[in-house]
This record gives C-alpha cells, sequence and structure tokens, in this order.
C-alpha cells in the first residue's frame, strides 16, 4: 500500500468505516458539497484546500452517479493530502495535463480507489469468496464504485490466480484483468474466448454479464507436481526441446522460468511450480513445449535446484 492509499485507510480506521458506508457524510466532515451542472468540461473542483475555513466542493451533475461517487472520493483525496493546496479543478482521466497536474490527479485517484474499495476489507470478505461473479458483484453492491474501479482494484489486490476476459460485441477479447499470481503471458487480445481454446491448467471457468459487457473468467489453482525422472534438469529439457522442434527457445524458456521462480520465491515447492508452470500455458510459442508429458518434470528440477542454491 503507498503512502497516499495509507492517507485514505487511516480516514476510514479514523471514522470507524468499512463498505457499505455514508461517503458523503464521511466527506462533508471535512468540505462543504455542491452539486452543479458545469459549463466546463470537468468532473469536480474543491476550492480553498489548506485554507483556515472548511473547502468547497464542488461535483458535476453530468456525470453518471458512480462518476460523481468516485469524484466526491477523489475531491476529498486533494483535500488529505498534505500538499494539494489552493483550488484544484479535477479531470480524473487527464491524460494531457503538464506532469504535476496529472501526478496530483493520479494521487487523487489511488486515494479514492482506496476510500471507496478498501484492500483490508477485499482481502477479509475474500474468505467467503465463492466464485468471481458473484465477488465482483457483492463489491459493486457494497461499494457504489464503477464496474471498472472495482475491476482494477480487485484484481490489484487479490492473491487468487484468476485470469478475467472483458469480451466485446463481437466475441473478442477487448480488455483483460489479471490477478498478479496469475498467468501473464497469454495475449488475449482480439481472440474470441468462447470459441478458441486458451489455457489448459486452470481449475475452473465462468462466463457471465455485468451491464453491457460479457466476461470469460478462468480461476487457477495449484497443480499435483511429483518428481519422477532421475535425470537432470537440462537432459529433460533437452528431450522437450528435441521432440517438439524448439531448440531456438531454449534461452526463452529457462528466462521465463528464472523470472516466474524470483517472484514467487518464497512461497512453498507446490505453488512455485503452479505458478511456473501456469505462466507457459496460453503463450502460443511455448505451446508445444508446455503440453509435453515431461514439462512438469523439468519444472520442479528446475526449481528445487534454485531453491537449494538459494539456501547456500
Amino acid at each position: 500500500m503507498n503512502p497516499v492509499e495509507k492517507m485514505a485507510a487511516r480516514v476510514l480506521s479514523r471514522h470507524g468505516l468499512r463498505p457499505p458506508y455514508d461517503l458523503e457524510s464521511l466527506v462533508r466532515e471535512y468540505g462543504q458539497i455542491e452539486y452543479h451542472s458545469f459549463p466546463i468540461n470537468a468532473d469536480g473542483i474543491t476550492v480553498g484546500i489548506g485554507g483556515g475555513a472548511k473547502p468547497s466542493i464542488l461535483i458535476n451533475t453530468q456525470l453518471p452517479e458512480t462518476r460523481q461517487k468516485f469524484t466526491l472520493a477523489h475531491e476529498l483525496g486533494h483535500i488529505i493530502i498534505p500538499w494539494h493546496t489552493g483550488t484544484i479543478v479535477s479531470h480524473i482521466d487527464s491524460v494531457l495535463a503538464d506532469i504535476e497536474y496529472r501526478e496530483m490527479e493520479s494521487e487523487a485517484n489511488q486515494f479514492a480507489s482506496e476510500l471507496l474499495i478498501p484492500q483490508s476489507w477485499l482481502l477479509e470478505i475474500k474468505e467467503d469468496f465463492n466464485s468471481v461473479e458473484s465477488f465482483i458483484n457483492g463489491v459493486l453492491v457494497d461499494t457504489g464504485a464503477s464496474r471498472d474501479a472495482v475491476l482494477i482494484k480487485i484484481f490489484n489486490v487479490l492473491d487468487i490466480p484468476v485470469v478475467c476476459a472483458q469480451v466485446d460485441i463481437f466475441g473478442q477479447v477487448g480488455k483483460v484483468y489479471r490477478t498478479k499470481s496469475a498467468p501473464n503471458g497469454a495475449d488475449l487480445i482480439d481472440k474470441n474466448p468462447f470459441a478458441e481454446k486458451i489455457f489448459s491448467t486452470y481449475k475452473s471457468e465462468e462466463k457471465f454479464s455485468l451491464g453491457d459487457r460479457d466476461y470469460k473468467v478462468w480461476i487457477f489453482d495449484n497443480l499435483d507436481v511429483k518428481e519422477t525422472d532421475d535425470r537432470p534438469w537440462r537432459d529433460v529439457l533437452g528431450q522437450i526441446l528435441a521432440e517438439t522442434d524448439s531448440e531456438n527457445l531454449l534461452q526463452s524458456v529457462n528466462a521465463t522460468m528464472a523470472s516466474r521462480y524470483n517472484s514467487n520465491k518464497g512461497k512453498s515447492e507446490t505453488e512455485i511450480c503452479s505458478r511456473i508452470i501456469q505462466s507457459y500455458d496460453g503463450v502460443e510459442k511455448f505451446e508445444k513445449i508446455a503440453m509435453h508429458p515431461l514439462f512438469s518434470q523439468y519444472v520442479i528440477k528446475r526449481v528445487r535446484e534454485l531453491n537449494k542454491r538459494n539456501k547456500i
């Protein structure tokens, strides 16, 4: 959690709040709120930050309700973050502004995201996780946040290996959400996940809709990997590459192994092996290698060697 997110968490802790709660009542503790139809292109305006009186917060009523709510939390961020002062005209999607302004807007967005969808709360309710669809819908109902804000936060926070593809009206993937422990190599954009086989190592999958958007989700779990081959991993990998005509991928296979191992070391052997095997899953150039019956032997032998080396 970064410093700005910690500020939002402290505000919630100070007031004893967790979703669902009344955001407007919370914000009125720190500023005066007014709702207006803006004649300018802006989400909100906060006047008098850092002064003696409560700042005035103006919210653009031309925005959808979920965006107005996020803007309200965003404006509170400007008030709480100590180095944000004066009058700030907020554009939540500020891509054309100068660097300093973009940084302030990014910080206020991070604050708003944590205020509306607290990380500690997400991890707490994760214990009752039954399905991705029900979890997302529960967060949407309890927070009142927008669909995009909820999806981004969930997939940044949860440690369950999940890949979620947003599918457009033509049946093609337009956006992908991944948790940090999920396979990250598969290029899903423009593929049809309902007609094509993307992954092989997932535990379960879901299909559902949120509003006007359709989603396909793959949920992964630990794999049962046992060492059954007595040869060194180099011999095992050599056979795999020879039998799949993939000798040219030797460096790429080993580089992917090292990268995924480093991002998972410290976990159990089972978890490390699972995350490594899944990192090759869905990657077109590795398809034959990952499907080879000896691939898990290469992985577990290499993991055990690396674990032994890291203990020295």
